[in-house]
């Protein structure tokens, strides 16, 4: 009886500790611009990091403190980072970023981050009229990039969920035969 015991407590905990990174959830671990920090030049772009991969169907939103949703554009994930570009030169106030996303996990997560921007006007005006010189082939590069990119990130992501499944599915095999074998040992005592 204490090998049945022994044995089961063994396979549980290889279940448990192998079977986790598989159901953790998926959380931010950085970003740029960071949470509760002040933007004191030009934000030209901005980037989420997170803890795994998420999905393409991520969503980013920037709203300035009154509600005021600034555009972004050219969203895209590349692995565990999403990230767009900021359209017009932001004013100075406060400013949340929320995001909607989907981990590998599968499950669904949203949250926001806060940051202000506190800019010289002389420095937000040379930013305003540089933007707008290189504005027009600099989109029209990104896209490009960004076509190539979606398809990459689309075959890598694929590969990457059919690795975590069939992991699991190992691991639950390797439980039910464990469960299995010590049921028979124990009728044959």
């Amino acid at each position: 009886m204490k090998k049945l015991t022994g044995a089961l407590a063994l396979v549980t905990l290889l279940f448990v500790f192998s079977a986790s990174p598989a159901f953790a959830h998926t959380h931010l671990d950085t970003s740029d611009p960071e949470e509760g920090s002040t933007v004191t030049e030009a934000l030209d772009s901005v980037t989420l990091y997170f803890e795994t991969v998420i999905e393409e169907s991520a969503v980013l939103e920037l709203q300035k403190e009154d509600g005021t949703e600034i555009t972004l554009d050219n969203i895209t994930v590349n692995d565990d980072e999403l990230s767009a570009d900021v359209t017009e030169p932001l004013e100075n106030g406060a400013y949340t970023l929320s995001w909607d996303i989907i981990g590998v996990d599968g499950h669904p997560m949203e949250d926001s981050l806060s940051f202000e921007v506190d800019i010289e006007e002389t420095a937000a005006e040379e930013a305003t009229e540089e933007d707008t010189n290189g504005q027009e082939d600099a989109s029209e590069e990104q896209a490009d990039e960004n076509e190539a990119a979606s398809e990459s990130d689309v075959q890598d992501t694929a590969a990457e969920d059919s690795n975590s499944n069939t992991l699991l599915i190992t691991i639950l095999l390797v439980a039910i035969i464990a469960v299995v074998a010590i049921v028979l040992l124990k009728r044959k005592k």
